[in-house]
């Protein structure tokens, strides 16, 4: 019945169609009698419309949250990277954001990159090699834009070769209405995944402005053992001063529960035929490469990550002056099998990062000259094992030449002096963990790594640019 119900349907679109049509087509059929021409193949056509929210120019993509759309839910950083030209991103759990994930800018991954929030740098540190960013622990509820910066010429952020990727988060704003805005969100899918979210921003007496979220995700995961709980919480206050200088107070904190994926072969006796198959030869995750099994044991991890930042902007003179303190904490306890089989339960890590950013920036110099100077010192460090494994000391320089109306010049600078007290890999025979080092290796490095930037507006719509730049890479523990 449904299907003849359709077919009828169908009919009479197609009648009124053609009643409507009809002039035209026989207008056309007489015209073409006329005047036979050869027909011309112009070949395929794509028709491309800009992303909603997405502006892109030949300094950076800024993607705006609040105009972005994409098909289906928004939830995590990735859902809008996947939709960026020349950003890859390789999922794990395609339900959640977890640390399994990869994100590339022209196939260099975020040991090549630099992952920002609000300008400072939050994926150096690691162990034993691993410049891994925990993409579960930036969730969407706080972040205003995405700034992508493609390759590695912008001497403002320090040990970028492939890129930047820069969340710049909410920070409330300047109003005498007490009337906060509020927003509440729910979402359930497949493999019972659902998240929950709550936010509050707005601000009070013209003199502090704020915005506040927490969230929660759960998802039973597409692969046996892979599920996921992820609780955030974000705090921003800003502080509106007199001369126009703002003070911003951020936190973030995320808690998350991560399964690892379990081999779930037919050839083995625990084989579950609820969950796709998954066998040890298979790529496993990036933290791991090898094979973790089921049974009374949970191959599982735990992670706490807290940002803290503070930020004073003063305007002072042509430019703006900054001072921008930051902290990274992460707590992680792992449970799983070893690359021995065997299993290990609450193994813990723990990584901290701090430093300061002093910078004058936008300083309009002479109608053709905006210039930026300052300098960063950070420690990296493993307090568990070794409190600081690197020392950051730098200072940079950058110029914005406009010549004209078409040509812009980018030249710039930045010193590096590091002092590193590492720990390395052990090749000699003996017995797990008797030949692991029990120190590391110190050694300073310094020097300069310019770059320069051309820009080129060939007509309105098309802008030209080349890029050349000497870059530095702060070596794995």
């Amino acid at each position: 019945m449904e299907s003849r119900r359709k077919r009828t349907f169908f009919w009479i679109i197609g009648i009124l169609t053609a009643i409507t049509f009809a002039p035209g087509v026989f207008g056309i059929s007489a015209i073409a009698q006329e005047d036979v021409s050869e027909a011309i193949d112009i070949g395929k056509i794509t028709v491309m419309a800009p992303q909603p929210g997405v502006e892109i120019t030949t300094e950076k993509t800024i993607i705006r949250m609040d105009e972005f759309k994409k098909p289906g839910e928004v939830r995590t950083l990735t859902d809008v990277l996947t939709e960026i030209g020349g950003v890859d991103v390789q999922r794990v759990n395609p339900l959640m954001a977890s640390p399994g994930d990869e994100v590339s800018i022209r196939g260099l991954n975020e040991g090549r990159l630099v992952i920002e929030i609000d300008g400072r740098r939050i994926n150096h540190t690691g162990h034993y090699g691993r410049y891994i960013v925990d993409w579960s622990t930036l969730n969407m509820d706080d972040i205003d834009h995405i700034e992508i910066i493609r390759g590695g010429h912008s001497v403002l952020h320090p040990f970028a070769i492939g890129g930047v990727i820069n969340i710049v988060t909410k920070k409330g704003k300047k109003t005498g209405d007490l009337k906060p805005a509020a927003d509440v969100r729910t979402a359930y899918g497949k493999y019972n995944t659902w998240n929950a979210s709550a936010s509050v921003k707005g601000g009070a007496g013209n003199f502090v402005g704020y915005n506040f979220s927490v969230s929660t995700q759960e998802s039973d995961g597409y692969l046996r053992n892979n599920f996921q709980e992820t609780d955030s919480f974000n705090g921003h206050l800003t502080f509106f001063l007199p001369g126009d200088a703002t003070l911003s107070l951020g936190v973030k904190r995320s808690e998350v529960v991560y399964g690892d994926p379990v081999i779930n072969d037919p050839a083995r006796a625990d084989y579950d035929d609820d969950y796709p198959k998954y066998y040890a030869n298979r790529d496993q995750l990036r933290h791991i490469d090898w094979p973790q099994f089921a049974g009374p044991q949970t191959p599982k991890w735990e992670k706490d990550t807290t940002y803290l930042d503070a930020v004073l902007d003063v305007p002072m003179g042509p430019g703006i002056a900054k001072v921008h303190y930051f902290q990274t904490v992460g707590r992680r306890w792992t449970s799983m099998y070893n690359s021995m089989g065997v299993f290990q339960k609450d193994d813990f890590a723990d990584d901290e990062t701090q430093g300061v950013i002093v910078e004058y920036r936008d300083i309009d110099l002479f109608d053709s000259h905006s210039v930026t100077v300052g300098a960063e010192w950070q420690e990296l460090g493993w307090p568990d094992e070794n409190p600081i494994i690197y020392k950051v000391q730098s200072a940079y320089i950058q110029d914005i030449i406009s010549v004209g109306d078409r040509w812009r010049f980018t030249p710039g600078v930045r010193y590096y002096h590091i002092d590193m007290d590492t720990y390395f890999s052990n090749f000699a025979q003996g017995p797990f963990p008797a030949n692991w080092p029990q120190e590391g290796k110190e050694q300073t490095e310094s020097g300069f790594y310019p770059s320069m930037k051309v820009d080129f507006q060939a007509t309105p719509e098309t802008a030209l640019y080349a890029a050349v730049s000497r870059s530095y890479r702060l070596p794995c523990p």
